[in-house]
């Protein structure tokens, strides 16, 4: 579990890359942004990552199923568009990973997911695919779970939460102004918002050193 944490931290870290260029913009960039820019040659862009990462299928699914699945709501014809190229991804697991992608009602899958980092993912993706906030209310919902500490991957869930929403904040005006927004209704927005990612990084670290030190938390 703490290696999958690591893995997740990882790739945020590696896709936060600058997005105010509209000029050459990969995959990571349109990952974070294309809620600004509607990338036209997202699918282009999408079937080179897939034929040449090296990120296994597993780190990767809930990414592309967060992103397209909101986006395949929003925009038909980018699904449309994708199925019609479906066939220029190599990897045939990644091409039934689209058709099932294509399948999905992403909102009734949110709805039945377990709470997990996975699941923390998934909800950023399909926000920077559309810029809708009910995906950031996802996310903020399991800032409840970081003071879990009896269920690992919950826990796991809810400091992978607030490490995202206060990474993510410093990024994007948007994300910020919405957390903003929401200060009065939320006591636990205020530590997002005038805290680093060191301090949650720091948060994880110091609350699995003391949950092995009792014996638990030691798979």
């Amino acid at each position: 579990m703490k290696k999958a944490c690591v893995i997740i931290i990882l790739f945020l870290s590696s896709v936060h890359t600058a997005i105010g260029q509209d000029d050459n913009r990969n995959f990571g960039n349109i990952l974070q942004s294309y809620h600004l820019f509607k990338d036209k040659d997202l699918i282009e862009k999408t079937i080179d990552f897939t034929n040449n990462t090296d990120m296994p299928q597993s780190n990767l699914e809930p990414i592309l199923t967060g992103f397209f699945g909101a986006l395949y709501l929003q925009d038909e014809s980018i699904k449309k568009k994708m199925g019609a190229n479906l066939k220029q991804i190599k990897n045939l697991d990644i091409q039934k990973l689209f058709l099932h992608i294509a399948s999905l009602n992403i909102d009734s899958v949110y709805s039945k997911a377990p709470i997990n980092p996975s699941y923390n993912d998934m909800n950023w993706s399909s926000y920077f695919a559309t810029g809708q906030t009910k995906y950031l209310d996802h996310i903020i919902a399991n800032i409840q779970h970081s003071e879990n500490r009896v269920d690992q991957k919950m826990f796991l869930a809810g400091a992978t939460a607030k490490w995202s929403l206060c990474s993510n904040a410093k990024k994007h005006p948007a994300v910020k102004e919405y957390l903003t927004s929401l200060q009065d209704k939320n006591g636990r927005i205020a530590e997002l918002l005038t805290n680093d990612q060191v301090y949650f990084r720091e948060q994880v670290i110091n609350v699995i050193k003391a949950q092995r030190a009792k014996g638990i938390w030691n798979e």
